[in-house]
C-alpha cells in the first residue's frame, strides 16, 4: 500500500497560511499606513505561499508514475525526496515519519524494478523507524509497522530466508490481531494475509502442526469476509 501523501497535508498548511496572510493584508490597507506596511509584508507571504503550491503541484507524483508503468521516473523523483528527507531528519528528528513514508514508497518502486535486495534494505529501514515511532504513538504507527514487516517477510521468503521471514511476520500478525479487535473490516484482510505468510514460513521450517493452525485461521477469516450467500 502506498504511504499517505505527506504533500497533501503540506498543501493544506500552505493554503491556510496564504488565506490568513491575504485577509490580514486586506485589513491592513483599510486601517492606516502602519497597517498598510503590515499588509505589504503579509501579502508577500501569501504570494510566496501560492508560489510554493504551484511548484509542489508541478512535481510528478511517484505513486502515479509507478501505477502508470514508469518506475524509473518514480525512482529518480523518490531519490531526490529521500535525500531531502534524510537531511531534514538529521536536523529535526521529528520528521522521521516523513522519511519512513518515503522509504516505504521507494520499496514498491525498487520491487517494480526487480531490485529485491535493495528493496529489502529499504523496507527494513522503514520498519525500524516505524517500530521506534509506534512505541511512542502506537495508534498512529502500528499499522504502518505491520505493513512494513509483512513486506519484509515476503521478500525474505523469496530469498529463501524462511527463519528471518517468520521472525518478521510474527510481530505483524500480533499487530493486525490487536487492530482487528477495534476494526474488523479494516484489518481482517491484513490479518489473513499475515497468517497465510506465517503458515507458509512455518511449513518451510517443518513446523507442520503450527503451520496448519495458522492456515486454518487464515482460511476461516477469509471465509468470514466473503459476502453471505444466504437469502
Amino acid at each position: 500500500m502506498w504511504p499517505p501523501p505527506w504533500s497533501r497535508r503540506k498543501h493544506i498548511l500552505i493554503w491556510a497560511a496564504a488565506v490568513g496572510a491575504a485577509l490580514l493584508g486586506g485589513a491592513g490597507w483599510l486601517m492606516g499606513p502602519l497597517w498598510a506596511l503590515a499588509g505589504i509584508l503579509v501579502g508577500s507571504v501569501a504570494a510566496l505561499a501560492a508560489l510554493l503550491i504551484m511548484l509542489e503541484r508541478g512535481k510528478p507524483d511517484p505513486a502515479i508514475l509507478l501505477r502508470s508503468g514508469r518506475p524509473q521516473e518514480a525512482y529518480r523523483h523518490l531519490q531526490y525526496e529521500l535525500t531531502f528527507a534524510r537531511r531534514l531528519v538529521s536536523r529535526r528528528p521529528v520528521f522521521r515519519a516523513v522519511l519512513a513514508e518515503k522509504l516505504a514508497a521507494m520499496t514498491l518502486v525498487l520491487q517494480a524494478l526487480d531490485n529485491e535486495p535493495k528493496a529489502l534494505e529499504t523496507v527494513t529501514e522503514a520498519a525500524a523507524i516505524y517500530a521506534d515511532l509506534s512505541v511512542k504513538d502506537p495508534v498512529r504507527y502500528s499499522r504502518a509497522l505491520a505493513d512494513a514487516r509483512l513486506q519484509q517477510a515476503a521478500m525474505l521468503a523469496n530469498m529463501g530466508r524462511h527463519g528471518e521471514a517468520l521472525a518478521a511476520v510474527e510481530p505483524a500478525v500480533r499487530i493486525y490481531r490487536r487492530l482487528a479487535v477495534r476494526d474488523r473490516s479494516a484489518h481482517l484482510p491484513s490479518l489473513a494475509a499475515g497468517l497465510t505468510r506465517q503458515a507458509d514460513e512455518l511449513g518451510h521450517l517443518d513446523r507442520i502442526t503450527e503451520a496448519r493452525t495458522a492456515a486454518a485461521e487464515a482460511d476461516m477469516i477469509s471465509t468470514d469476509m466473503l459476502p453471505s450467500t444466504r437469502s
